[in-house]
């Protein structure tokens, strides 16, 4: 009974403390671009994803007013796959070409106190 009451109660809080993950599906549209702007609360999250081709590269920017974690991973299996990854940035820019084809994410989490606002664009 204990047991079952711990693993209720743990259920419970970790739900109620979860920050949510905003996620957005790539869509280029005709200009082969496709960019945003995002408000992210405390531990929330903005995950932008999409299919690339294997060779398929993108042109990537983003910019924020406070401090955010970034990545680009993809996944094989189980396993995650990081072409870029850092744990405390502003903005970055770069070129990312896709090793294999499947969907690959960009990814802020915004791990500080404060809101942050941020921006990207992606670009193929």
């Amino acid at each position: 009974m204990r047991l079952a009451l711990s693993i209720l109660l743990g259920l419970l809080c970790t739900s109620a403390w979860a920050a949510p993950t905003h996620t957005r599906s790539i869509e280029w549209g005709s200009a082969n671009r496709f960019e945003g702007e995002q408000g992210l609360a405390q531990g929330e999250t903005l995950e932008v994803c999409g299919p690339l081709a294997k060779g398929q590269a993108v042109q990537w920017t983003f910019h924020a007013d406070g401090v955010l974690a970034f990545d680009i991973h993809h996944l094989l299996g189980k396993r995650v796959y990081y072409g870029e990854k850092r744990l405390r940035t502003k903005g970055l820019q770069g070129r990312y070409e896709a090793p294999e084809a499947v969907n690959y994410c960009w990814r802020w989490t915004n791990r500080g106190a404060a809101p942050v606002r941020m921006a990207f664009m992606l670009r193929h």
